[in-house]
Order: structure tokens, then C-alpha cells, then sequence
């Protein structure tokens, strides 16, 4: 246990590493790669980014469905029931790719029609080219995406961790080298389909090295397969609902309005998708553990108490991010990427407050999948999703990208909030009530003192980079000691002090 315990407390430091890396390289790759790109080009890569991105739909969930079956065979110590059910989802995940390959060329042939009225016909020319590529890179993600259910469920995270950081690094190295040779976005999409197969090989050689793991080639049983596409179809309409809420947005915007807008929006979809990042770095760590606990029929009062500590957590970081963002947002945006991206900042602060909360609670969601009573929650998701799509056409036509995130933000508010809680509290008892209460009082009264603090310092501190940094880090030094003082527990405040002094 001790060693696991080390695994979860490593994985978690090295995903903030990793979330720290990105952010940071994002701080000064994005504004090269617009510089070197131009603004329409850069809203070209951001739409054949998001097209690919639907095509893992199409892989059904299959990678959460994978940690969720080996965690309960992991669990009962069934190495025979584990081997059958790698060899099964091996080759159910060949045959997803092939369909997703397949579909892929059926868009790829309707491009120019699909876009001929947004973009031109150079645009459309680079797109298609790109899109093929990045086809090729879901495909080795599709075909990879099973090693990674694996390496987690095995719970080595510092290996997982370690090999992302370097690949992520590795990639964001050679696009720096592409475009200062003057090549341009198939260049950057050829990339990162490399740098992706390269990750899949590393994980490969890492679980036959030093995983137990037995591969056979073997056509699953009817039950087996019947079993893993119940489970994983209604994982799946938790993707599709992803894909819906965040990907049709950029679809929505590329159809309506022109490729310098749907770069602007990609903006701001990026800040919020390190903001989820930042949440996922904990719940991710904990997911096989909350499978185990929910296998082995711990207690609803045990359970609850570990997901209210790790949705604590959760806020404790996420509610310092939102409330910098909304202080420094707009500066740190003009600065970043210059003023006329300015409507980026709303585009992701919108959608942030409400997707604070549904981050706070993520883990709930491993536990419907545990007990396999995760398909209500699908449906109601999917269900607000369509929602979503309704009032973000509506909402762009009027306001144009900020109309998106609007729109993306009632949805959230909607389903995760209000419908999805309703569910777990009828379905799973979980008390969510005093989840949100126990979340309240140790993360409010943090962020009422943080946040007028912080606003007021936006508006003291010089418009450059060294105020920016000097705001946040004389924040960031209040907060952390009002997190001390109010969020940690006696018990976790005495671990601080044991790790201070020891140092």
C-alpha cells in the first residue's frame, strides 16, 4: 500500500509538472506558431485538430471501460479473467480502427463542400492534406489508448507521467525547429503524429518489460463482448458529449463565421482545457482506487469521505485559477497573444465557473462506473449536449464565439449540476448535499478573500510581464497560506510542517 500510496502521490506531482510544462510552453509556442502561421492559418489547424477529435468517439470509451474491468480483476487477483480481457479489447480496438479509418476517409472526401462557404479555397487546399495526417495520428492514438488503460490501472504513474513530459517537450522542440525552417501546418500535423507513435511504442515496450501482462491473440466470447460494449456504449455518450460540447463549437464557429474567429475561440478553448487539466491531474491518479474501494463494498460513508478529500483537492487548485484568470485574465491574454484576441478571455472564463464545480466532483462519475449505473448519466448528458448545440448556433448567430461559450456553460450548469447530482443521489445515495456544503466551507471562504485581493492588485500592477508575474505570485502567497490556515485539515496541516521542517 505504501508503495501505491508513493505511485499516486508521485502521479499527482508529476501531472502538475506536466500541466506546468504545457501551460508554460504554450505561453511562448502558441504566439510563434501564430506568428510564423498568421491567424487564418492557425484557425486551419485548430478545425482539423477539432475534426479529428471526432473521430474518437468512435473509439466508444473503451479506454475507461479498460481501467474499470482490470481494476476489478486486479482486485480479485483473476490473472485468467485479466489476460481474456486484454486479448478481447486488443482486437476490439483493431477493428475500431479500421471503422474510424474508414469514416475518416469519407470526410476527408466531403471537406471542400462541407467549407466552401467559410473558408477559401487555399484554406480548404491545406486542410485536407493536414487532415489526412492527423487521421493517421487518431489511429495510433485509437490503437494505443488500451496500453494506457493498462499502465493506469497498474498504478505506475511515474513512468506514465515522466514519459509524457518528455515526449510533449520533444514534440514542442521539433515544431519550434519545422517552422523556423519556414515549413507550416502539415509540418506541425506531421509532427505530432510522430511524436504520438513514438509515445505508443515507449508504453508498449515499457508493459512487456516490466508488467505482468499476457498478450494473446484470441477472439472473444460472445459474453465477453456483450458485457465490454454495454459498459463502454454509455462511456462512449459521455465522450460524444465532450466532442459536442467542445469540439461542435469549433464546427458551429468554423460554418457561421471566418477562420480568424475560430482561431480566437481556439484561444480560449485552450485556457480551458488546461484548467480542466489541472483537475484531472488528481482524479485520474485516484480512479483505480475508487474502483477498488467500490469492488470491494466499502462503505457509503468511507467512500464519501474520500471523494469530498479529493474534490478538496481539486478546488483548492482550481479555485485559485479561476480566480487569477478572472483578475489577470485579460492582461495575461493581450500579453500572450495581443489585443486582438482579447474576446478569448470570455470565451474561457464563461465556461470555467461552472466547469469549476463539475471538476470538483469528477470522481462521482468513477463511481457510477464502478457500479456500472453510469448510463443515466450518459443519457442526461447527451441529452443537454443537443441542448447545446441548439442554443450555441442561436447564440453565435447574436453574439457571435462568445455565444459558444454561453451556451456551453448552461449546459454544464444543466446537466452536470443539477440533473447528474439528482441522479446520484437517488441512484447511488451519495449525499451530495453535504458534498457541496463540505466543499463550501473549506474552498469559499479562500476565494472570498483571495478574489477582491486579486482584482484589486490587476488594477495596481504595470501592464507588462513582470507585473502579471508580480500580481499572481503576491496572490498565490495569500492564498496558500489562507489555504493552510482554513482548507487543509489539523491532521494534513501537521504533514505540511513535518515536510517544511524537515527541509
Amino acid at each position: 500500500m505504501t508503495n501505491l500510496s508513493n505511485q499516486r502521490r508521485s502521479g499527482v506531482l508529476l501531472s502538475y509538472c506536466a500541466i506546468a510544462i504545457r501551460n508554460i510552453v504554450a505561453l511562448l509556442l502558441i504566439p510563434f506558431i501564430i506568428s510564423h502561421l498568421g491567424i487564418s492559418d492557425y484557425g486551419v489547424y485548430s478545425l482539423v485538430s477539432a475534426l479529428a477529435g471526432y473521430l474518437v468517439v468512435l473509439e466508444f470509451g473503451l479506454a475507461n471501460t479498460t481501467i474499470r474491468f482490470l481494476s476489478v480483476y486486479k482486485a480479485n487477483n483473476d490473472k485468467v479473467k485479466e489476460t481474456e480481457f486484454i486479448s478481447s479489447i486488443v482486437l476490439i480496438y483493431g477493428a475500431l480502427t479500421f471503422l474510424v479509418f474508414c469514416v475518416g476517409l469519407v470526410i476527408w472526401f466531403n471537406l471542400p463542400s462541407i467549407f466552401q462557404q467559410s473558408l477559401t479555397q487555399s484554406e480548404i487546399k491545406l486542410l485536407q492534406p493536414a487532415f489526412i495526417v492527423l487521421l493517421l495520428n487518431v489511429v495510433i492514438t485509437l490503437m494505443s489508448n488500451s496500453l494506457t488503460g493498462i499502465i493506469s490501472t497498474y498504478q505506475r504513474f511515474k513512468f506514465q507521467k515522466t514519459a509524457e513530459i518528455l515526449v510533449f517537450i520533444g514534440r514542442c522542440i521539433t515544431v519550434v525547429i519545422c517552422l523556423q525552417l519556414g515549413y507550416g501546418v502539415l509540418a506541425i500535423v506531421i509532427v505530432d503524429t510522430v511524436t504520438n507513435l513514438l509515445h505508443g511504442l515507449i508504453r508498449w515496450l515499457y508493459i512487456r518489460r516490466y508488467l505482468d501482462i499476457q498478450f494473446k491473440l484470441k477472439i472473444p466470447d460472445q459474453g465477453t463482448l456483450k458485457e465490454i460494449f454495454i459498459y463502454s456504449f454509455f462511456i462512449a455518450l459521455n465522450v460524444i458529449v465532450n466532442q459536442i460540447n467542445w469540439r461542435v463549437d469549433n464546427l458551429i464557429i468554423g460554418t457561421l463565421t471566418n477562420s480568424k474567429a475560430l482561431g480566437i475561440f481556439n484561444i480560449g478553448s485552450q485556457l480551458v482545457f488546461s484548467f480542466i487539466a489541472f483537475a484531472s491531474a488528481i482524479s485520474n491518479i485516484f480512479t483505480p482506487k475508487i474502483v477498488q474501494m467500490v469492488e470491494q463494498k466499502t462503505s457509503t460513508i468511507t467512500l464519501m469521505t474520500q471523494l469530498c478529500t479529493i474534490a478538496r483537492y481539486q478546488m483548492m487548485v482550481l479555485g485559485f485559477i479561476f480566480v487569477l484568470f478572472a483578475a489577470f485574465g485579460e492582461l495575461f491574454i493581450k500579453l500572450f497573444v495581443g489585443t486582438e484576441f482579447l474576446e478569448a478571455f470570455w470565451v474561457a472564463l464563461i465556461p470555467m465557473l461552472p466547469f469549476m464545480f463539475v471538476l470538483a466532483q469528477t470522481s462521482t462519475n468513477t463511481v457510477l462506473q464502478a457500479l456500472n449505473k453510469h448510463k443515466v448519466r450518459s443519457i442526461l448528458l447527451l441529452v443537454t449536449a443537443i441542448f447545446n448545440v441548439v442554443i450555441s448556433i442561436v447564440l453565435v448567430k447574436k453574439l457571435g464565439i462568445v455565444g459558444a461559450a454561453l451556451g456551453t456553460a448552461l449546459a454544464l450548469f444543466i446537466g452536470e449540476l443539477i440533473l447528474v447530482n439528482i441522479y446520484l443521489y437517488r441512484a447511488v445515495k451519495l449525499n451530495m448535499l453535504y458534498f457541496y456544503l463540505y466543499l463550501i466551507r473549506h474552498s469559499l471562504p479562500v476565494i472570498l478573500i483571495i478574489g477582491p485581493l486579486a482584482f484589486l492588485m490587476s488594477k495596481q500592477v504595470s501592464a507588462t510581464w513582470t507585473g502579471l508575474v508580480l500580481g499572481c505570485f503576491t496572490s498565490g502567497v495569500i492564498y496558500i497560506i489562507c489555504v493552510y490556515l482554513i482548507s487543509l485539515t489539523p491532521k494534513e496541516r501537521i504533514e505540511v510542517n513535518k515536510i517544511v521542517c524537515r527541509k
